[in-house]
């Protein structure tokens, strides 16, 4: 299975390695796969020592992950938070400082990791091309960070409030743990940054030429419906109030990346007018080929005119003959039955003539009688 999605990614990898870079040439699987390790490598370093520098920090960071809780109104300081969160794990107070550590460390190399991340994906850049990942990093970086932000100071007190109140619509009293609370708040927080990243992704795809902006506006309805299934994937909470603060800012940067779409199709289109006046050409091709068809109302797209010509030909009955089928042939072997038969021929197989009269059974007398006639002994005459 991982060898059949590792074959894809680089298939991808070296069609988008060949739209950039005409020069290059396919690489085989090993080429590929030492690649990808090199650029796993490099996160781990980069992760492992961010954390490690992180880690040194864990108290502030402690006190950063339970603001929340006072933004919520559920604290009134950061004492009342602490009494809050209780620990039943002997190890749970290293891995919470772990835990905080990663994170922290994710949203600080995120610039670095998304340098490895586009020279993996976007391989053979020219000169030029290479100074606009520039410009790309800081709109990405920019874009997580604004992700984070909004998760912390604005969904996720949200969401700890729609919690607590619908425990106690149920008489139920909220006693979160160390661990759990640390685990949610975390991984709320990126599971936002990571979805704001939606913008590079599809302004990506518009450079690469696996969208454009006619398949954008023409499929908006789609896209919406996307992100909400996105979303509702995504979300670590289950509630309605989450999926819609979340699918609700990733509305917005599509439509933003779409009105992006247009005025760099605009740009395009006046520096390369020939290019984009063939892929019209086609188009309307393509366009005309296929309009009498589907502009028809009778038209049925499970049928066509070949298989309804088949299907009158099984329906229609078939001629029978006005003249009798010519003589077939007779086999070298075969003997008809007026010829003569030879005397060696097997008399048993031989059909008698129609018009030939059977001959009169004799009885054993005469059978008898015409023996010793042959023989030369004739018999006695009968008195």
């Amino acid at each position: 299975m991982w060898q059949g999605i590792l074959n894809k990614v680089f298939k991808v990898r070296e069609k988008v390695a060949m739209n950039l870079n005409r020069d290059d040439e396919e690489k085989p699987f090993l080429e590929h796969l030492e690649d990808l390790r090199s650029m796993l490598v490099r996160i781990a370093v980069t992760l492992l020592v961010s954390t490690i520098g992180s880690f040194i920090f864990y108290k502030e960071l402690f006190q950063a992950i339970l603001f929340p809780l006072q933004l919520a109104g559920l604290a009134k300081d950061e004492n009342g938070a602490r009494t809050m969160l209780q620990n039943t794990d002997v190890a749970g107070p290293f891995m919470m400082a772990v835990n905080v550590s990663l994170i922290a460390a994710v949203i600080i190399a995120f610039p670095i990791l998304l340098v490895f991340l586009l020279q993996f994906i976007l391989p053979g850049l020219k000169p030029k091309e290479k100074k606009l990942l520039f410009p790309a990093i800081g709109i990405g970086t920019g874009l997580f960070l604004g992700g984070c932000a909004f998760a912390y100071w604005q969904v996720l007190p949200r969401a700890l409030i729609f919690f607590t109140e619908f425990a106690a619509t149920l008489g139920s009293r909220q006693d979160w743990t160390l661990d759990n609370y640390v685990t949610f708040t975390t991984r709320f927080i990126l599971v936002f940054g990571i979805a704001f990243e939606l913008p590079i992704i599809v302004m990506a795809l518009v450079k690469l030429d696996f969208l454009n902006f006619k398949i954008m506006k023409a499929t908006w309805r789609h896209a919406l419906i996307a992100i909400t299934l996105f979303a509702a994937v995504i979300t670590p909470t289950p509630d309605i109030l989450t999926l819609m603060m979340m699918s609700g800012p990733l509305y917005v940067l599509y439509a933003i990346c779409v009105v992006l779409a247009y005025f760099m199709e605009k740009k395009d289109k006046a520096a390369y007018p020939e290019y984009y006046a063939e892929l019209a050409k086609d188009e309307k091709a393509l366009d005309e080929a296929v309009k009498d068809d589907w502009d028809n109302e009778n038209y049925n797209p499970w049928f066509s005119e070949d298989q309804d010509d088949q299907d009158d030909e099984y329906q229609k009955p078939r001629a029978t003959p006005s003249a009798p089928p010519p003589e077939i042939e007779k086999a070298a072997n075969t003997v008809a039955m007026s010829d003569d038969i030879d005397v060696g021929e097997d008399q048993s197989s031989v059909m008698p003539d129609e018009d030939e009269v059977p001959a009169v059974e004799k009885t054993t007398e005469e059978l008898a009688r015409e023996d010793e006639t042959r023989s030369g002994n004739p018999p006695p005459p009968v008195v």
